[in-house]
Order: C-alpha cells, then sequence, then structure tokens
C-alpha cells in the first residue's frame, strides 16, 4: 500500500505525528500551507486557499491526513485539501492531535463531529478518523485545562504511555 502523509500544524504536535507516520509507514510526506497563514480566519473557517503541493494525490492508495482541531473545527487548511482533492482521494483516514479527549469527543468541540464532516464532504473515500490526545500526558496533578494542554509539545521522550497506544493501533490497522 503506498501512503501520503498530508500535514497542516500550528504548534508542531501535529507535525511530529505525521512525521513519525511517514517514517513508520514509509509514505511520502507534505505539508498543507495556507496561501494566507491567518489563525482566527482559519478557526472560523475562513481561507484565501491552501498552496499547491508537490505530490500527485492520484499516485497513492490513500492519505493519511493530519492535522489539528480547534474549538471543533475542521480547520481551513484540512478541509480546503479535503475539498480540493475530494475527486482523486481514493482513501482518507484523518489522525488529530487534539487537546479533547473520549469524554468530549461527541460535545460541541470534540473530534467526532469533525471527523463527520470530513466523511461528509469526501462520502465512501473517507475510512475513518483517529484522535491522540495530549490530555493523556498530563500528570494526576495537573488538570486538563486548555492552558495545560496547549503547553504540551510531543516529542520522543513524552510520546509514551496512552498516546503511544493509540497512535501504534492506528498504525496497525494500516499495515
Amino acid at each position: 500500500m503506498k501512503y501520503l502523509v498530508a500535514y497542516y500544524s500550528r504548534t508542531g504536535n501535529n507535525r511530529f505525528v505525521a512525521e513519525k507516520l511517514a517514517a513508520d509507514l514509509q509514505a511520502d510526506l507534505v505539508e498543507i500551507k495556507p496561501r494566507v497563514n491567518v489563525f482566527l480566519l482559519n478557526i472560523f473557517g475562513l481561507t484565501l486557499g491552501i498552496k499547491k503541493i508537490a505530490k500527485n494525490i492520484q499516485d497513492y492508495n490513500a492519505v493519511i491526513l493530519c492535522g489539528p482541531i480547534w474549538m471543533g473545527q475542521l480547520v481551513a487548511p484540512l478541509r480546503e485539501f479535503i475539498k480540493k482533492n475530494q475527486k482523486i482521494i481514493k482513501r482518507l483516514y484523518f489522525v488529530t492531535c487534539c487537546g479533547g479527549g473520549e469524554a468530549e469527543k461527541d460535545s460541541q468541540f470534540g473530534y467526532e463531529g469533525v471527523f463527520k464532516k470530513a466523511a461528509n464532504i469526501l462520502g465512501s473515500a473517507f475510512a475513518g478518523g483517529t484522535a491522540l490526545s495530549t490530555s493523556w500526558l498530563l500528570s494526576d496533578q495537573k488538570e486538563a485545562t486548555p492552558e495545560n494542554v496547549m503547553e504540551i509539545k510531543l516529542n520522543e521522550h513524552n510520546f509514551q504511555g496512552r498516546i503511544r497506544e493509540a497512535y501504534t493501533q492506528f498504525v496497525h490497522t494500516l499495515a
């Protein structure tokens, strides 16, 4: 199976996951770059488009899309990538490194609603979504406040425990 890992990352956490996936799956890696990277525009779903990527998506059996979820929204660069390529993507897996966990997944700000939005655009090409929550890395002494969760920066040292297990399970489903 030939995979393309395409990612958008503002803080570096989704880039870390994307690079790890590309290495573990021997996949090609591309960054999704907005023409103008304005944080507030992305949150409210506004965009001025994305830059052309240097890979031909038709050459891949599947795309693994890595990117954040902000306030329960399919952020503009990811949505633009999906819409722009919806007719040529054969299968798409959505992996997000986000702050919300299982308890919030179906809430207004949860990741399940974002996966549904991606599925609505892609139809049968949408293969599913996987969330890797940085809140799983908080110690028992730290509350999962937005501030504490946003401070976490993934690296080889802290990529362990539940987040590593969820990542490994996802990779095994593809192998």
